[in-house]
């Protein structure tokens, strides 16, 4: 895990400033941070999206969950977790056909562990969802 970006997980490269993938730990750019899973499959067991554990910062900002396939009848989960402890779940009916993005509020303290997941709890079938937390950096001034 990752405490700060600049470079770290993948998305931040501060040599050639080239996109190398994911950055499913958080990335630190002055005062904007930013951590997304990439889409991934998944199916009926709750798996890691993003996971990381903060620095000497708070994070104001938001989390968003998406999904990507055209589904009628399925239900697709997320969960925050602070610290262990699940701090927010958010399930798209499975009456919504199509894409889904949800997005929700979120304020993550100095050197917190956070993990999001993501599920279909409804059918085994690995469908692709994906997660991002982004937000506004506000470090202490105090070590």
């Amino acid at each position: 895990m990752a405490l700060l970006g600049g470079g770290v997980g993948g998305a931040g490269n501060p040599v050639g400033g080239s996109f190398t993938g994911p950055a499913q730990a958080i990335d630190i750019y002055g005062d904007f941070a930013a951590a997304y899973s990439g889409i991934i499959d998944i199916d009926n067991n709750e798996t890691t999206l993003i996971e990381y554990t903060s620095g000497n910062y708070l994070l104001v900002g938001e989390w968003q969950g998406y999904y990507y396939e055209s589904v009628y009848g399925e239900d697709f989960r997320w969960v925050v977790y602070l610290n262990g402890q699940k701090v927010e779940s958010y399930t798209a009916e499975g009456s919504i056909r199509g894409n889904s993005r949800s997005q929700l509020n979120l304020i993550i303290p100095s050197y917190t562990e956070v993990k999001i997941t993501g599920q279909n709890v409804s059918d085994s079938t690995a469908r692709e969802m994906m997660a991002s937390i982004t937000g506004r950096i506000y470090k202490s001034t105090r070590e």
